[in-house]
């Protein structure tokens, strides 16, 4: 019963962090709070914040099953990619946590939309994401029980689920610029050739 609780509120995450993402909900906000819409983003950033603390704690406290018991050399693997995929993570949000969070509203600069190509970006579309799943999927392999299977498995739809809709978004945003972006740079697993 923990587990499909887990499983649930997992749901319930991605449902909610999906809708509060939409364009159209976004103007129907935009409508009712007026000036006050500026704070939407980091609203939305700490209800976000808090969901998945929450489903972490339950994560790490429900009663759950061991796999299989990991070797060592599965271990070194798995700190190896997990640290790299937490690398990549932390370089996208030191980079973009300003503007992903909504703590932008209270700097003095606009924020401007532009194509992103650099950095990371040189080697895949969406390195958030891609360093996301490496850092969960090794975490994983270094504790394989059941818990950390569903949210892995979890995070890992979302995932690929919001990286579709993203790129209609980014598509629609930058057009032909995307287009030609996309032709050349894989989405989330880089070429290494």
């Amino acid at each position: 019963m923990q587990h499909i609780m887990l499983a649930a509120w997992w749901l319930i995450f991605g449902i909610i962090h999906s809708v509060f993402a939409a364009e159209q909900i976004k103007i129907f906000f935009k409508n009712i709070m007026g000036k006050g819409f500026k704070y939407y983003r980091l609203i939305y950033s700490l209800i976000a914040a808090v969901m998945v603390a929450y489903i972490l704690y339950l994560n790490f406290t429900i009663h759950t099953v061991e796999l299989w018991h990991p070797p060592l050399i599965e271990k070194i693997f798995v700190v190896v990619a997990g640290t790299v995929g937490l690398s990549i993570m932390l370089i996208c949000i030191h980079k973009y946590f300003f503007y992903l969070s909504g703590i932008d509203v209270f700097l003095k600069k606009e924020t401007v939309d532009y194509l992103e190509t650099n950095g990371l970006n040189k080697y895949v579309r969406h390195p958030l994401y891609s360093g996301t799943l490496l850092f969960a999927w090794s975490f994983f392999f270094w504790q394989p029980v059941l818990s950390n299977l569903i949210s892995v498995f979890v995070i890992t739809a979302y995932t690929i689920i919001g990286a579709y809709f993203e790129e209609r978004k980014l598509l629609k945003t930058f057009g032909e610029d995307y287009r030609n972006y996309a032709a050349k740079v894989p989405m989330m697993l880089p070429r290494f050739m």
